[in-house]
C-alpha cells in the first residue's frame, strides 16, 4: 500500500520523505501512517454505538511516536484523518507544502470560475482558497461569467484564508454586432459600482446578454479590462477603440490562456488568436506591446482530475457534453511554464515575457481593494419610477396607498375594521424597523415576474402571516382566514431591534402633521429629529439616566448601541425651509 501513496502525492505536487514501509513524512504536516486495509471487509467496525475506523494498530502507539494522521484509499482518491478529532472524511490534497518550483514567480490567479457559474464550474469557494494558499499565493480572483453571485462570500473566504480578494467579471461586449470577449476586475469601490452596473447592464437591460462598447465605456472608471485570448483580431483591427478603452479604464491587457493549445480541438482559434497577437501587436525595437499580455487562465475546476465535473454539469446544462480540454484547472507556475513555452520559438526571450505577464497579475491583486462592507445589515432602497412620485409623493405614502388599495380589492366591507386593526399593527412594526422599502422591493420583484408571466408561489415561511405582504401581493394567502400570525414573521426582537418608543427618529421622507414637535440633535455633523417622547439611556454627570428626548440638555452623551444606530436612527437633510 505505501508503494501507492507516493504516486497519489506526485500526481498532486505533495513534497514528502519516506519514513518507512509504513509511514511517510510531509514537511509542514506531519507523518503519515499508511493503513493497511487489504483482507478488511469495511474500513469501518462497530465499537458499541460507534463505529471506529478498521486500523489494525491502536491509535495510542501511534500517537505515542508522534503519528497523528491516517491515510486510506478509497474509490479513486486517498483520504486520511486525525488520530486526535473524530473521524472524518479528509482528502490528501492540499496539506503540507508543494514541492519547491522549478520557476519561483510571484503569480495569481485571476482566472477562477465558481459554482456560481451554474452549470459550468465546480470546487467550492474554500476549496479554490485553500490552493491557492496552499501554492504560496497571495490573492485569488474570480471572473464568472455573467454573473457576480460568488463576490460577496469569496471576500468571506479569502479574509478566513488571509488572502487578497480580487472581483471579476467575464463578459461579451457588442461592437457594431460584433461580439468582443473581455474581462473586467474591480480595483476599487468605484469598479466594484461599475461592475454591478455592468451586471445589471448585461442581465437585465440586454436580451442577448451582452454590453454594448458605448455602455462599457461608461463603467469603465475603477475598472482593469483584459481582452480574451479570442479578441486580438478585434483589437488589431479598432485601435482608436481599444486607445478609448485605454483611456477610460485604468489599465488594459490581453489574456494569455495558460490552458493547452492543441490543433486538433477546439482549442485551435485560440491558438491562431495567439499567435495573431503576438505577431502584430509586439514592436520589438522598444520591446512594447500594443496591449500589455497578462497570463489569465480560466479555471473550472480546481484539480485535473476534477475535469470530469465539468463534462458533467455541461451535459445537464445542455443535454450534451462538449469536447474539452482536461486542462482548465488551477495550474501551480511551473504548469504554466511547462504549458506555454512550446508555443514560443527561441527568437522570443520567454523567461522574461513569462516573468512581465506574471508580473502583472501582480500588479492587477495589488492595486485591487474594492470590498463590501460587513457586519451590518443593508436595506436596499426602493427606487420611486417619475409617474409614482407624481402619483404618490414618498414611499411612505406609496406604501400605505398601495395597502389601502388592496383592502380595498381583497377584503369584503364588512371585514374593514377587524382588517384595518391587523393592518395597523403590522404596519406599525415594519415602520419601527425600517422595512417599507423591503415590502416595496418585494413588491415591485413580484409585479415584475407577474407583467412577464413568470409563476410565483402562494408564499413561503412565515411570510404567509403577513396581512401587507397579503394586500400587496406579495403572497396569496389570506392570514386572518386562517389565523396565522405576524409575529413569525417580524417583530423587533427577533432581529434585535429596539421598538418605537425607545427610539423614534422620523425617516426625511416622512412628513410632520401640522403642530407636530420633535427635537432636534446633532452628533459629529449630522442632524437627527427624534419625537419628544423617544426614550434615550444617556450619561449625565457620571451618572447613567434613561430620559425622554425633550429632556436632553447640552452635554448629555447619549448610549447608542450599534444596532440603534443602524435600525432606528435616519440621518435627515435639513432644509432651511423647514427649520
Amino acid at each position: 500500500m505505501i508503494q501507492e501513496l507516493p504516486a497519489w502525492l506526485d500526481s498532486h505536487n505533495i513534497d514528502y520523505r519516506i519514513v518507512d514501509t509504513e509511514v511517510v513524512d510531509i514537511p509542514g504536516f506531519g507523518r503519515l501512517f499508511t493503513a493497511d486495509l487489504s483482507g478488511v471487509d469495511s474500513i469501518f467496525r462497530g465499537e458499541g454505538d460507534n463505529p471506529v475506523f478498521n486500523l489494525m494498530e491502536r491509535p495510542e502507539v501511534l500517537m505515542e511516536e508522534g503519528i497523528f494522521h491516517v491515510a486510506f484509499p478509497f474509490g479513486r482518491n486517498w483520504y486520511y484523518y486525525d488520530l486526535r478529532e473524530t473521524f472524518r472524511f479528509n482528502i490528501l490534497k492540499y496539506i503540507g507544502r508543494p514541492k519547491p518550483p522549478k520557476h519561483d514567480i510571484p503569480f495569481v490567479n485571476l482566472g477562477i470560475h465558481t459554482p456560481y457559474e451554474l452549470l459550468n464550474a465546480s470546487g467550492s469557494l474554500e476549496t479554490w482558497c485553500r490552493k491557492a494558499k496552499w501554492l504560496g499565493h497571495t490573492a485569488v480572483g474570480i471572473c464568472d461569467r455573467n454573473t457576480m453571485a460568488a463576490t460577496l462570500n469569496l471576500q468571506k473566504e479569502c479574509a478566513k484564508a488571509g488572502l487578497k480578494h480580487v472581483f471579476g467579471y467575464t463578459l461579451t461586449m457588442l461592437h457594431d454586432d460584433e461580439p468582443v470577449e473581455v474581462k473586467i476586475y474591480a480595483l476599487n469601490d468605484d469598479g466594484l459600482h461599475n461592475l454591478l452596473r455592468i451586471q445589471r447592464a448585461v442581465m437585465v437591460d440586454s436580451e442577448q446578454n451582452v454590453l454594448g462598447y458605448d455602455r462599457l465605456l461608461a463603467c469603465a472608471a475603477g475598472c482593469v479590462l483584459v481582452f480574451a485570448t479570442g479578441s486580438a483580431c478585434w483589437m488589431t483591427s479598432h485601435p482608436r477603440h481599444v486607445e478609448r478603452i485605454r483611456q477610460g479604464f485604468e489599465a488594459v491587457y490581453y489574456q494569455v490562456d495558460g490552458s493547452e493549445y492543441k490543433a486538433d480541438r477546439i482549442d485551435r482559434e485560440r491558438l491562431l488568436a495567439l499567435k495573431h497577437y503576438f505577431e502584430k501587436c509586439y514592436d520589438a525595437a522598444t520591446d512594447t506591446y500594443a496591449v500589455e499580455p497578462v497570463l489569465i487562465t480560466d479555471c473550472y475546476y480546481p484539480d485535473r482530475d476534477d475535469a470530469v465535473s465539468k463534462i458533467v454539469l455541461n451535459k445537464i446544462a445542455s443535454g450534451a457534453a462538449h469536447g474539452q480540454s482536461d486542462d482548465q484547472y488551477f495550474k501551480s507556475v511551473d504548469e504554466h511554464y511547462d504549458t506555454l513555452r512550446p508555443l514560443f520559438s527561441d527568437r522570443w526571450d520567454f523567461d522574461t515575457l513569462f516573468r512581465r505577464m506574471c508580473r502583472h497579475t501582480v500588479e492587477i491583486a495589488g492595486r485591487a481593494d474594492a470590498a463590501f462592507e460587513t457586519g451590518r445589515m443593508f436595506m436596499p432602497e426602493y427606487g420611486m419610477r417619475e409617474e409614482e412620485r407624481v402619483k404618490y409623493g414618498d414611499r411612505r405614502t406609496m406604501f400605505l396607498r398601495l395597502l389601502d388599495e388592496g383592502l380595498a380589492a381583497k377584503v369584503p366591507t364588512p371585514e374593514h375594521e377587524r382588517y384595518q386593526e391587523r393592518l395597523d399593527e403590522e404596519v406599525y412594526i415594519i415602520e419601527s424597523t425600517d422595512n417599507v422599502d423591503y415590502f416595496l422591493v418585494q413588491w415591485d420583484m413580484v409585479r415584475e415576474a407577474h407583467r412577464r408571466g413568470i409563476a410565483t408561489g402562494i408564499g413561503r415561511g412565515s411570510a404567509g402571516g403577513s396581512l401587507v405582504a397579503y394586500l400587496l401581493g406579495i403572497t396569496s394567502i389570506d392570514p386572518l382566514k386562517y389565523g396565522l400570525i405576524f409575529s413569525r414573521f417580524l417583530v423587533p426582537e427577533r432581529c434585535g431591534l429596539n421598538w418605537k418608543e425607545k427610539i423614534t427618529v422620523l425617516a426625511p421622507d416622512v412628513p410632520l402633521p401640522v403642530g407636530e414637535r420633535y427635537v432636534e440633535i446633532t452628533m459629529n455633523g449630522a442632524t437627527y429629529r427624534l419625537c419628544r417622547d423617544a426614550r434615550l439611556r444617556v450619561i449625565r454627570d457620571g451618572e447613567e439616566l434613561t430620559v425622554y428626548a425633550d429632556e436632553l440638555i447640552r452635554g448629555d452623551e447619549i448610549l447608542f448601541d450599534r444596532r440603534d444606530l443602524l435600525w432606528n436612527l435616519k440621518e435627515c437633510a435639513i432644509h432651511e425651509s423647514e427649520l
